[in-house]
């Protein structure tokens, strides 16, 4: 058989996969009906392993990876349709936001990076200091001061454990973002506050989420954000202290809460990992 009619029969087989892709949309689309009306979870996994193990029960050995690999593609594609479609049908959208930003009038900075104070434009702000980032935490909670400042990130050097740390654990969210130059070194400079506030020209949503502990699940989810075109500015991750042999990830994205794929992205992650938390959103250069 010549190579051109191989590549006809790949292209009839590949018109008969559209085709039954399409149709399987549809039925997803009743699904994400269903659902919405029954408030049924749109991921199982006990389900779809399940299912999985019933179609690959007469695959032979030299495919079964490949043919298991699609299945789960399928699967996760028509969860990822379902997640949009729930969110038009009914008012599901779990992450709390204030539309807007806020100009705060007190601030606290760490003391050794209150030089940095110069390079900000803080109006008639006042700006009080404090010895570590715990301390900050503590002057936010009491309301000595109403949002914090600090360095986020030496852009291309490293990450601030610290910050990434209160965050993550504390009712805190980042609000703005500043890039500025301290000699050689660019600079993530955050304000951060008890309050999530989003605007409509914000290109930035920055999340943690700790994986559930099971295979492929890390490539899951970085599988699923490329799915909505969604790209990463930001990666890091560090030992989950709950949970043996487990991590917390940090992740800053080219998103917003009021584009309606990303809200459903962001739906989906929320379902679909074993912790989740949105950190901020936030305009970046």
């Amino acid at each position: 058989m010549e190579l051109s009619e191989v590549r006809k029969n790949i292209d009839r087989v590949d018109s008969e996969i559209k085709k039954l892709f399409k149709e399987r949309m549809h039925l997803a689309d009743q699904v994400a009906r269903i659902k919405a009306e029954t408030d049924d979870e749109i991921f199982k996994p006990e389900r779809e392993r399940a299912i999985i193990e019933n179609l690959t029960g007469d695959v032979s050995d030299d495919i079964l990876m490949e043919y298991s690999a699609l299945i789960k593609r399928i699967m996760e594609i028509s969860r990822k349709y379902q997640y949009g479609r729930t969110l038009e049908l009914r008012d599901c959208f779990n992450i709390n936001y204030v539309e807007g930003k806020k100009d705060f009038s007190t601030y606290v900075m760490l003391k050794s990076e209150g030089y940095l104070k110069e390079k900000l434009e803080l109006g008639n702000a006042k700006v009080v200091y404090a010895d570590d980032v715990q301390r900050m935490l503590m002057m936010i909670k009491s309301g000595e001061a109403e949002a914090g400042l600090s360095v986020l990130e030496d852009i291309g050097v490293g990450v601030s454990d610290d910050i990434h740390s209160v965050l993550c654990t504390n009712d805190l969210y980042i609000n703005k973002c500043v890039i500025v130059n301290d000699d050689d070194t660019k600079k993530k400079l955050v304000t951060f506050s008890d309050t999530l506030f989003a605007a409509e020209k914000d290109n930035r949503v920055k999340i943690m989420f700790v994986c559930h502990n099971r295979s492929g699940s890390l490539a899951s989810v970085l599988s699923m954000i490329a799915d909505y075109g969604v790209n990463l500015t930001e990666i890091h991750s560090k030992p989950y202290i709950s949970d043996d042999w487990n991590y917390i990830f940090m992740l800053e994205m080219t998103a917003s809460l009021f584009k309606k794929e990303d809200r459903a992205l962001l739906y989906q992650l929320s379902a679909e990992t074993q912790f989740f938390k949105c950190l901020g959103s936030y305009y970046c250069e």
